[in-house]
């Protein structure tokens, strides 16, 4: 069922007003559980790694042209897609734990996404593929593909807002996935925009106070020992903005799983006590669970 489908529905302000407290109480979930932290941060290891591996030969292929690029272009996209989307299905699996008041074991998060792997193939190719597409055309001389290519980026980007979830709790075929993630967005894009407003602020504020702490204790050290002090200065500014990087991604996970699990049943969890789920309408009676009945394949259209 979706959301949004209750008598009257709720103003534009509103559904800004209900993201702002869906941020907030996403940040609650971190701090009862920061491990789920780590999930963003595998993830980004393992693109900064395959963007190392693959670096020599983008120059050489590149060098060489005759559509070799694309190839390798493919294959980065595909790899990095992959392990960027298993590392974020656990943690909305590991939030969805939260949410049902189960502690999210790291290792049986991982475990429980291996039964998805096949939907992680499949949607690691299409987004490699589309990936591809849309550099070739915002890199065309031509404007009008150049303004297509913007266009289609966008559209894109939407439409496979909840893939992540879908995912996780959807045993669904190639298109319904899309189907299924493009309509979430459109019943909850209030609540989702909102969000993103409040995620950014709040990582933003935390950033900057963060390096404004590692400043604090570098100056001084760098006053007395220039050397140490600039490398310590760059290590603590270094990890402000990973830790804002983290905090960002690890809310933008949490908050996309309370808007899609709680469009399937009822349960509130303790950390969403503020957030009116009743505004977003359309439960539905069916628990979220990890692809339901699914062997981890993804069904043919």
């Amino acid at each position: 069922m979706a959301f949004g489908t209750k008598s009257g529905g709720i103003g534009v302000i509103d559904r800004f007003k209900t993201g702002w407290t869906l941020t907030k109480d996403s940040f609650s979930v971190i701090r009862h559980h920061p491990k789920l932290m780590v999930f963003p941060l595998l993830a980004g290891i393992s693109s900064f790694f395959f963007f190392l591996i693959f670096f020599v030969p983008l120059l050489i292929a590149n060098l060489v042209g005759s559509g070799l690029e694309y190839i390798v272009l493919f294959a980065l996209y595909f790899v990095t897609t992959f392990f960027s989307t298993y590392f974020s299905a656990a943690l909305v699996y590991g939030a969805n734990e939260a949410f049902h008041g189960r502690e999210p074991g790291l290792r049986d998060s991982m475990k429980a996404i291996n039964g998805r792997l096949g939907p992680i193939v499949v949607w690691s190719a299409i987004a490699a593929t589309v990936s591809i597409i849309i550099k070739s055309l915002e890199e065309s001389d031509n404007p009008i593909a150049s303004i297509l290519g913007t266009l289609f980026a966008v559209g894109w980007s939407i439409m496979t807002f909840f893939i992540v979830p879908v995912i996780v709790f959807e045993d669904v075929s190639v298109t319904s996935m899309f189907k299924k993630s493009g309509s979430t967005f459109k019943d909850t894009w209030g609540e989702t925009i909102g969000a993103g407003f409040g995620i950014s602020l709040i990582s933003v504020l935390i950033g900057i106070g963060l390096v404004a702490i590692a400043l604090v204790i570098s100056v001084p050290v760098a006053a007395v020992f220039p050397g140490p002090g600039i490398v310590l200065g760059i290590m603590l500014v270094g990890g402000a903005f990973v830790m804002a990087y983290l905090l960002n991604q690890t809310v933008w996970g949490i908050a996309k799983t309370a808007l899609y699990v709680y469009a399937r049943e009822g349960e509130q969890p303790e950390e969403f006590e503020n957030f009116d789920f009743e505004s977003l309408g359309g439960r539905a009676e069916k628990p979220a669970e990890p692809g339901g009945q699914t062997t981890g394949g993804i069904k043919a259209d």
